[in-house]
């Protein structure tokens, strides 16, 4: 059915809407104006509604990991399959045997073990694991489990996240591949996590800039303000607006926003990195450091890394079982801790309750294996796992039993044969899901007919 004249004028005036917020928070960002201050601007200048609809942000941050070369392997460790953890087997790939109980409350099951992140979450909030995808041994960026009905899910999550405001939408470190999506953005990208903060950076400010030194820039700004108090012209209606804009820029000239972006020994601290730690744990650290506080200010809205690429066939053999994954455990829970202590300088909430993490990588290894610990997988299955920031129910969907064999699931969550593309599907879907805030048609263009809310979704709050 053909749109009616005022429908396309109502869809027209939201995109502008939304084109305004997003314009003005970005104005404010490289202008030195918080956020806060802009929110202020737009319900003095335009309207309550407007300055409402830029504070809330209606879909959810997201942080995507793939683990490629192996590297998933690990995080398997770290939320196991549930009968795999639980048969206390000394010859199963699970290295806390006889340790692990059954979380209580979780919509489904779940194992949880010494080195198992974020336990102390409420039920809702435990994280989400799908049995998805095909085994894609020794990749760096697998497709079997970042696809949905042509697209790419972290591409999706920034086509998704195109109404919430940020200087720059995606960052993108190393090789991390986010493919592409209808309406998605393109991603900047940086050599680790630290280049994160290059990015966000007054040239002025820079060492050896103009306005490099503290001193200078002051004089700057007090030059600046002296001229306006001068000028009588200032304080007009048709000139004030833009001297005010001219206070910021001058203002900004002299801010580094890298510097408010800084790792300091006490993060490290916090994520449980030393000296001796493992280096592509401590990168996975610093990555979330900084993106904690790009979230903060909101100077982008997703963060794409890579993660491990080790291929840890030796784990069980050499001892690195022991180690590895509470480095692993420690990092994110200081990047939970650090979220949920965090609150966002727009809407004023705890960055834990607006933020989707999503771990996707190339094979899980055998998890019946232990000895070479090999990389071929029962079923062929592959594993994502989602904090959904309780958007989604939590546990297992689909799962490798004990006994070797590969369950899947249908589009009603019920156990069905193992068929990888599917689950893939149901699980990239779900993921949209969490972004959108359980707004079934905001992901409907990517869903393709696809029901997410009571199946895999939390139904959306009335």
């Amino acid at each position: 059915m053909a749109k009616s004249p005022f429908t396309k004028r109502d869809e027209k005036r939201e995109l502008t809407r939304r084109a305004l917020i997003k314009w003005s928070v970005a104005a404010g960002a490289a202008l030195g104006v918080s956020r806060s201050n802009v929110f202020d601007i737009l319900e003095g200048t335009v309207d309550k509604n407007l300055a409402y609809a830029a504070s809330d942000n209606a879909m959810a941050r997201s942080v995507h990991i793939i683990a490629g070369n192996g590297g998933l392997a690990w995080f398997s460790l770290l939320w196991p399959q549930v009968e795999v953890a639980m048969a206390n087997s000394q010859t199963f790939a699970y290295h806390r045997p006889g340790m692990a109980t059954l979380a209580q409350g979780t919509a489904r099951p779940l194992a949880l073990g010494p080195d198992t992140p974020w336990k102390n979450l409420p039920a809702g909030r435990q994280v989400t694991c799908f049995t998805c995808g095909s085994n894609e041994t020794h990749t760096n960026n697998p497709t079997s489990v970042v696809g949905l009905n042509g697209a790419n899910i972290f591409s999706i999550a920034t086509a998704l996240q195109a109404g919430v405001p940020s200087v720059i939408p995606v960052v993108t470190i190393g090789d991390a591949d986010i493919g592409t999506a209808p309406g998605g953005a393109r991603p900047a990208n940086v050599g680790n996590g630290d280049g994160i903060v290059g990015l966000f950076n007054s040239a002025a400010s820079r060492a050896g800039g103009l306005l490099s030194t503290t001193t200078d820039a002051q004089l700057y700004k007090a030059h600046y303000d002296a001229f306006i108090q001068l000028n009588r012209a200032a304080n007009r209606s048709t000139t004030k607006s833009a001297y005010t804009t001219g206070q910021g820029a001058a203002q900004f000239l002299g801010t580094n926003l890298s510097a408010k972006l800084q790792i300091t020994p006490d993060d490290l601290a916090r994520y449980g990195i030393t000296a001796g730690t493992r280096q592509n744990v401590t990168n996975i650290a610093r990555a979330f450091i900084v993106t904690v506080k790009a979230f903060k200010m909101g100077l982008t809205n997703s963060v794409v890394l890579p993660a491990m690429r080790d291929d840890p066939h030796g784990a069980f053999d050499g001892g690195d079982v022991n180690t590895i994954p509470t480095a692993l455990m420690k990092v994110f829970e200081g990047f939970m801790s650090d979220l949920t202590a965090t609150t966002d300088d727009n809407t004023l909430k705890a960055l834990a309750d607006d933020t989707v993490i999503s771990i996707h990588g190339d094979t899980t290894k055998n998890p019946l294996q232990r000895g070479g610990w090999p990389d071929g997988s029962p079923g062929n299955t592959n594993t994502v796992y989602v904090y959904s920031a309780g958007h989604l129910k939590s546990g297992w969907y689909g799962q490798v039993k004990a006994n070797g064999t590969a369950e899947g699931f249908n589009a009603q969550g019920a156990p069905a044969a193992y068929n990888g593309a599917q689950t893939a599907r149901y699980a990239m879907a779900s993921i949209a899901y969490a972004i959108a805030k359980r707004d079934e048609r905001a992901i409907s263009t990517f869903a393709n007919g696809l029901t997410i809310s009571n199946y895999f979704g939390n139904p959306k709050e009335l």
